[in-house]
């Protein structure tokens, strides 16, 4: 009985599947670290996810039909954002589903496939796997994978030299692959329409941040095109992942991308001041060139970059999140710019971490493993304007009180290292917020002079897995170590209602106090 693998088609001796960086978990076990406390620099994807532009239950109401196997929306909206027209458009669950789409079709045994490394795994994998030759970009080939920006240096082609390359070899499929354009570099697209063999790939996982959705497309000439969607599976791609992906399409939201970019060239600046090899980058990442084991030398301290033949690549995160990578590598990080912070902590109690950026959109990630508590900061978050990243793990089979003091008091000590010197900020801030039978005020003084005064009045001992009689001494914490004066009064009939007017409360409060508020420090001594 033969096995299985002898049943299998043949692929090229060099075939090695694709190996993701180590997990979380496997860093953690590794260095004996707390996960909560690991950091990842090695997916080039956004530290925030995206946020969709159409109700969840809009995008879930047809999850018992196929979604429509045209995605003439999808299509339309991704011909509308580049320039073209949506016979242009071809569509697949990620853009790695299209380089296994162009691999197997213009790909098999006796044809070869050119590649420029160090560059895409993946390139490689698709090209064994329709057991193809694999030759240098030099070489003549079936097919050119060409990464531009490039994958992991973030070295950049102009488009005219690429197009130049397909005129002169019509017999190759030329595929240029665009993940990373949006972050400064310029596109091969217009030219698909006059050349049958130039192929350009695109993702939502970049600098739309929609990484999970798994939704790509490629532009082609609609001869291409139209070979490419004949040959794809039937329906590749989830209804709601489509429908979120083409409204993002219609109205791209990319803000962040000059911020990143601000950051790839502030963290650059650093390294190279530090020693390092560190060529320009048109990405969400930079390239170390490198024979020495950083990348072991990180993980250590609980940061997952990817490592590379000659090097590592580190993709950008939040500011805060950027200085730790760079204090642990010696270099002395830049002026960032931003009012945030990024704390890392573990006793024998509890382990965290906790970005803050004080000038954000309200968006917040929490997980503590105390529903009631993250609903909670998260209310907090989205009224203070603040972004919020907390992952924290207690000793939750003892109580959650650890785990709730804790988590204050990092978010505290995150607000006085956000605010820095605590010049040109309007200082006070004050609200009062109903919710139903119960209302809250909060005034909140970012003087230097840390004190509280709480009163929360419940009539029962929980809400959900959290006791809210530690919210006093909790809110007291987050004051002492954000160095501020906090008041918070909150009563009513339902426990629920009034812990969340309190935190939205303190987050209006906060909000106002934390705004530009004029030059220097708003007191009468001169200092906060």
């Amino acid at each position: 009985m033969s096995g299985v693998r002898d049943r299998a088609n043949p692929v090229a001796a060099s075939f090695k599947p694709y190996r993701w960086s180590a997990s979380i978990d496997a860093v953690a076990e590794r260095y004996g670290l707390a996960p909560e406390t690991v950091l990842k620099f090695d997916q080039n994807t956004p530290p925030q996810p995206g946020v969709p532009q159409i109700p969840l239950a809009q995008s879930m109401a047809r999850l018992n039909e196929y979604p429509d196997g045209s995605y003439r929306a999808l299509r339309e909206a991704a011909a509308s954002y580049v320039g073209l027209t949506a016979d242009h458009v071809v569509v697949g669950a990620g853009a790695d589903d299209l380089i296994l789409l162009l691999a197997h079709v213009f790909l098999r045994r006796g044809t070869s496939a050119a590649i420029d490394p160090p560059t895409y795994a993946l390139y490689r994998i698709v090209t064994a796997l329709r057991d193809a030759e694999l030759v240098g970009l030099d070489d003549a080939a079936d097919l050119d994978w060409i990464c531009n920006p490039q994958n992991p240096t973030g070295a950049c082609l102009e488009p005219e030299a690429i197009v130049a390359r397909a005129r002169r070899r019509p017999e190759t499929t030329v595929v240029v692959d665009e993940a990373y354009v949006e972050f400064g570099a310029r596109t091969c697209a217009p030219w698909v329409d006059e050349l049958e063999n130039l192929v350009v790939v695109r993702t939502m996982s970049k600098a739309f941040s929609f990484a999970s959705l798994r939704v790509g497309y490629a532009l082609a000439h609609p001869e291409t095109a139209a070979l490419l969607t004949e040959r794809r599976a039937p329906a590749p791609i989830a209804g709601p992942a489509a429908d979120i992906a083409a409204a993002a399409l219609r109205e791209p939201r990319l803000a962040d991308v000059e911020a990143t970019i601000a950051e790839r060239e502030r963290v650059r600046a650093a390294l190279l001041e530090a020693g390092f090899t560190c060529g320009p980058s048109i990405g969400n990442f930079v390239a170390v060139m490198t024979d020495d084991p950083l990348a072991d030398l990180l993980e250590e301290q609980g940061m997952v970059v990817r490592a590379f033949d000659g090097g590592i690549r580190i993709t950008l995160r939040r500011p805060s999140e950027n200085d730790l990578l760079l204090c642990a590598l010696g270099a002395e990080p830049g002026p960032a710019g931003a009012r945030e912070a990024t704390l890392v902590r573990t006793t024998t109690e509890t382990a965290l971490r906790l970005t803050l950026g004080l000038d954000g959109t309200g968006s917040c990630r929490v997980d503590t493993g105390i529903g009631f508590l993250d609903h909670l900061l998260t209310l907090l978050s989205f009224h203070a304007g603040f972004d919020l990243d907390l992952a924290a793990a207690g000793d939750l089979p003892v109580d959650e009180h650890h785990t709730v003091e804790d988590v204050h008091a990092a978010l505290g000590a995150a607000v006085a290292q956000a605010l820095g010197s605590r010049e040109g900020v309007a200082r006070y801030g004050s609200a009062v917020v109903p919710m139903d039978e119960s209302r809250a005020t909060a005034a909140v003084d970012l003087v230097r002079r840390p004190h509280a005064e709480v009163e929360l009045v419940f009539g029962g001992e929980r809400v959900g897995a959290l006791a809210v009689s530690l919210l006093r001494h909790a809110l007291e914490r987050f004051a002492i170590e954000a160095g501020c004066t906090v008041h918070v009064e909150a009563r009513g009939a339902d426990d629920h209602h009034v812990a969340e007017a309190a935190y939205k409360a303190l987050g209006q409060a906060l909000r106002q106090a934390v705004a530009p508020g004029g030059a220097g420090i708003r007191s009468t001594k001169g200092a906060a």
